[in-house]
């Protein structure tokens, strides 16, 4: 197959490693996601994923950090509560689907975020990041 013949695939699957997802809590519970029929939502793997209501920190170019809505973040493997001020860090993969937000004049792209989880970043080191804890801790938690 030829480039000019496909498409890029999404959602692109990394890692937090790779792609690292820094995020504020904002004091919300987690949530399970569902579809509109009201049906969990899953990962591209398959596990039900949740909602944090925690907000995107993003780097900007004169080497600040913004807090930003542009993304949503989900988990498949989630904390009871994500504290409101509290910088979280992904570990493990990391699912990131773009997707219309809006419509006409206020249309704008945005970014479905599915990770494995968040960790206070306070629990955490730049090295172990991505680092996942044994595979006994993972709940097989998969969509019906």
């Amino acid at each position: 197959m030829n480039a000019t013949q496909t498409g890029t695939a999404f959602p692109i699957r990394t890692n937090a490693n790779d792609f690292p997802v820094i995020a504020l809590g904002m004091g919300d519970q987690a949530k399970q996601r569902t579809d509109g029929n009201g049906r969990p939502k899953a990962a591209p793997t398959g596990e039900v994923t949740y909602s944090t209501g925690c907000v995107l920190r993003v780097a900007t170019k004169d080497g600040g950090v913004r807090n930003d809505k542009i993304a949503s973040i989900a988990v498949i493997n989630p904390a009871s509560v994500y504290e409101l001020g509290e910088i979280y860090v992904a570990q493990g993969d990391v699912f990131v689907q773009p997707y219309q937000s809006g419509e006409g004049a206020s249309a704008r792209l945005a970014y479905s975020i599915t990770v494995e989880r968040l960790v206070p970043a306070s629990q955490t080191s730049a090295g172990n990041r991505a680092s996942a804890p044994a595979a006994a801790e993972k709940p097989a938690n998969k969509a019906a």
